[in-house]
């Protein structure tokens, strides 16, 4: 899997009405759905510069939100897209991520189904922005902030995920920043490597639980911030306590309880 590709990607967004713009997995569009089509202007590029794919919007005058499909590798949203939108994870799992200035990426959040994105707002121009791009196949429900308070007036679901959502997003933000605080790549490759169990993960041998999604250690380094050689060798000290075994090539399993022990320990540690 290469995080940065997005040859041969596609996107639809199709229009659902307020009443059933949460009724869950791909098949969720049941809104009604206008006969016309709306190209978006053409020429339009993602952050990485490849020109994006010929993505066509399809629009109800009774709805204020639509379902984007994105295959995995595409973006949602790069640098300079996506403000005044809120974006909520139906299906799937979507990386959000920043680039430091130094070139290296760090996670903002690995999000899940009931997730909610938001791109930041940096008035005084001093942020480099975010990504947000599918991990797998996912799906995403797209809500304009100026009609989020008539949304979630008019429907109490919207309302109750919205807050349910940013809550854990500003937790999981909370902690992000605690983590850098504490100076410790192996807190967030524990962390991280936990939040891609519970995303991509299945039952395996001796109570672990085998990361079915293929990530190299250049993949875990990009997500946490820092570069391979680290991360194997944090990869090899995590195996030795028992918390992460290999499965081969790109393929790990790990013990999650484990993990999280670790980090708190060597969150404490650093304090």
């Amino acid at each position: 899997m290469k995080f940065a590709s997005r040859e041969g990607t596609t996107a639809r967004t199709l229009a659902v009405t307020a009443a059933g713009w949460y009724a869950g997995g791909k098949g969720a569009a049941t809104g009604a759905v206008a006969a016309s089509a709306v190209a978006r202007p053409p020429g339009r590029t993602m952050s990485s510069g490849v020109p994006a794919p010929d993505t066509r919007s399809y629009r109800s005058e009774a709805s204020k939100t639509s379902t984007v499909s994105l295959r995995r590798a595409e973006e949602l949203f790069g640098p300079g897209h996506g403000l005044d939108r809120v974006y909520i994870v139906r299906s799937g799992c979507v990386r959000h991520y920043k680039v430091l200035p130094d070139g290296r990426s760090i996670n903002l959040g690995l999000l899940g189904p009931g997730n909610v994105i938001t791109q930041e707002i940096d008035p005084d121009g001093l942020s480099s922005s975010s990504i947000a791009e599918a991990l797998v196949d996912s799906t995403v429900t797209v809500v304009e902030s100026d009609d989020l308070v008539e949304l979630i007036r008019r429907t109490p679901e919207l309302a109750a995920a919205v807050v349910h959502g940013m809550s854990r997003r500003l937790s999981e933000l909370q902690i992000l920043a605690e983590q850098l605080l504490a100076r410790d790549t192996s807190v967030r490759l524990a962390t991280t490597l936990v939040s891609l169990a519970r995303a991509f993960g299945r039952p395996a041998a001796g109570g672990l639980t085998a990361i079915t999604l293929p990530v190299t250690h250049q993949q875990l380094a990009n997500m946490i911030g820092s570069n391979r050689v680290t991360v194997t060798r944090k990869l090899l000290e995590l195996q030795e306590h028992g918390a992460v075994k290999s499965l081969g090539r790109n393929a790990i399993a790990v013990d999650p309880g484990k993990l999280l022990t670790h980090a708190r320990a060597a969150t404490s540690d650093s304090g």
